[in-house]
């Protein structure tokens, strides 16, 4: 870090470099990500410690940026190891990204700059305690903590803004004003929360953040302290979900233990639907809510240590020429993605459908209908995003190898047989949420618009040009509203693992809403199998839309997923594979607050889809989509 010898030149090995385009990787593997991480993390560093010199106010009251840049120094000299192990923590990696975008933006924002240059100044004392070293520095609080990283939190009055942390003869305190000193045993004082996981001889250790301001993702965020039961929760469901990978996959698991460093927790959220995401600027930690169990744990950690994979690889080979005006559909997400996420969504996607093609061969009785449905959802949806890819014209040749390795390992996937029952599931809700984001996300241009409203008022057939989807003519919005696209998959999933609590559901169905956000009592009725009292509950829903003014596409996606799998009506032809056509031609019909002039639902999509081709099921995109303003509705 002080430049003890010549700052390493990274490379990736041929061999972990297929292996990382096939989603594995072992521990050499590991081991040079890690390498590069470092150099990649103190480069940002030095860059932030740069940028802080060229300003005046960037240590506000505190001691200058250099006082607190040699305290660090010295503690490196003194014990290298430890002092890594303070600056190699992913939420440094997570402070350095803010605070340099803090330091090239307009504007001083809140708090003052200081408060997150100062972070510097927790990371020299820290390294500074670990290194046994005597100090006296002043550091900033924030939210009423202060976090030396590695070594403790210390919670404080809220008011306080600094402290003076003093370390002589082997004994540290901090001091807040007249408040007496705080140290190790004191009810203030928070040592690290470091949880151990251990099965087959393989040890997961992580710490979970729950104090540092820079552990989530999102920005800086408060302290949000863990209690004693939810920190015995998360043990205990780390443990299961490590003997259940270990026992499944000891390769991932190997891989896993390599790279995950930290875990900052965030509440539960409803079932199915957790939260858990990883930065390229944090490698090594996972933002994630408390899982549902096991199995789920287990897949989201190899879920997030494939997106840790790909960045740092991203940091060594360009493998994408981005286009800031181009997005794609990611069959995961409800929003349209640049290509740098499509790559990065399939490459953490084929991991968790490969986590699905073995763990349904091990799962409890209970869980096999799950995972299989689980697998040949993400195996269609994953196989069609590399395909996007491959098509898309942005890959370097770098990324183009890589993605042809890893779309010759999602191909095999296909080779491996699902029961009939969980295959269908997988398809419907395939096409539930490809048509959500398209009714969603996809606008035409003006001109298109004149037409199909023509079109429409006169009852002439659907333009010929809208009717090809490869034309290009559609484009994306940046922003899409929140509309919930997985509402039904999850349904799906809860009928699934709890047969019986559906059950009782199709007798109340209106109390779906207090069990999946985003659901209705026509999603119990379909995904229960009823279609018929699906599609009255759909057509109920959408005649007080239309009379509403109003043209949400939840109901029509619904309606139109009533009609067997394979229809080939119209209007199911025009709802699931063209619905962007009929929601177009709602808007148009559309008057603020008015009712909507409608007379028909069914005859609406049909008339949409008596013009559409019969492949129409298989829409050839083009290479992704234009953006354009929202406002350009």
């Amino acid at each position: 870090m002080t430049g003890r010898a010549a700052a390493p030149t990274h490379a990736i090995a041929v061999d972990d470099f297929r292996q990382l385009a096939s989603t594995g990787g072992d521990e050499r593997t590991a081991a040079a990500l890690r390498g590069s991480e470092r150099s990649w993390r103190l480069t940002a560093l030095r860059a932030l410690v740069d940028a802080v010199a060229r300003r005046t106010d960037a240590a506000g009251p505190l001691p200058g940026v250099d006082t607190a840049w040699q305290l660090l120094v010295r503690a490196d000299r003194a014990d290298p190891d430890a002092t890594e192990e303070v600056v190699a923590q992913p939420q440094v990696g997570i402070w350095v990204a803010h605070t340099l975008r803090r330091l090239t933006s307009a504007g001083s924002g809140d708090p003052p700059l200081w408060v997150d240059v100062g972070y510097l100044h927790s990371l020299a004392a820290a390294a500074a305690v670990r290194a046994g070293l005597s100090f006296d520095l002043v550091v900033p609080a924030r939210h009423g903590h202060l976090a030396l990283p590695t070594v403790a939190a210390v919670e404080l009055p809220p008011q306080i803004e600094r402290v003076q942390v003093v370390a002589a003869a082997g004994t540290i305190t901090v001091t807040a004003g007249d408040t007496d000193p705080v140290g190790p045993g004191d009810p203030h004082w928070h040592p690290p929360v470091r949880l151990v996981a251990t099965a087959g001889g393989i040890d997961l250790r992580v710490e979970l953040l729950d104090r540092d301001v820079y552990r989530d993702l999102r920005g800086p965020a408060a302290p949000a302290p863990l209690s004693t039961d939810q920190v015995r929760r998360w043990q205990a469901q780390l443990q299961q979900a490590w003997e259940l990978l270990v026992r499944q996959q000891p390769q991932r698991a190997r891989t896993v233990a390599a790279i995950l460093r930290t875990v900052a927790p965030l509440p539960a959220r409803e079932r199915f639907r957790q939260l858990s995401a990883s930065g390229a600027e944090a490698f090594g930690t996972i933002l994630l809510s408390e899982p549902d169990d096991a199995t789920q744990l287990a897949m989201t950690l190899v879920h997030e240590i494939q997106h840790h994979k790909l960045g740092a690889l991203a940091h060594l080979l360009t493998l994408v020429n981005d286009d800031p005006d181009r997005r794609f559909y990611a069959p995961w997400r409800d929003d349209p993605r640049p290509v740098a996420g499509l790559l990065q969504g399939v490459y953490a996607f084929a991991g968790i459908t490969d986590f699905w093609r073995v763990h349904r061969r091990h799962a409890p009785a209970g869980q096999v209908a799950l995972a299989d449905f689980e697998f040949a959802l993400w195996r269609r949806q994953t196989r069609h995003a590399v395909r996007s890819l491959l098509d898309s014209g942005r890959l370097t040749g770098h990324g183009t190898r890589f993605v042809e390795i890893l779309h010759d390992t999602v191909a095999t996937f296909g080779t491996e047989q699902v029961p009939a029952g969980p295959q269908r599931l997988a398809d419907r809700m395939a096409v539930d949420h490809r048509a959500l984001w398209r009714a969603h996300n996809l606008r035409l241009d003006a001109a298109a618009r004149t037409e199909l409203a023509a079109a429409w008022a006169g009852r002439r057939p659907l333009p010929a040009c809208l009717a090809d989807a490869r034309d290009g003519r559609p484009a994306t919005l940046t922003r899409p509203d929140r509309a919930w696209f997985d509402a039904r998959a999850v349904l799906t999933r809860h009928r699934l693992t709890d047969p019986a609590g559906f059950d009782r559901l199709t007798a109340a169905p209106d109390t779906v809403t207090g069990l999946v956000t985003g659901a209705t009592a026509a999603d119990v009725a379909l995904v229960g199998g009823d279609a018929d009292q699906a599609r009255a509950g759909y057509l109920r829903q959408l005649a007080a839309d239309l009379a509403a003014g109003t043209t949400a596409a939840h109901s029509w996606i619904g309606l139109g997923l009533t009609w067997p799998d394979g229809s080939t009506h119209p209007a199911a032809r025009a709802l699931l594979h063209r619905p962007e056509l009929v929601m177009e031609t709602l808007r148009q019909a559309a008057r603020r607050g008015a009712p909507v002039d409608v007379p028909d639902p069914v005859e609406l999509a049909a008339w949409v889809g008596a013009g559409l081709p019969a492949d129409a099921h298989r829409p050839a995109d083009p290479a992704g989509w234009l953006l354009l303003n929202r406002t350009r509705r």
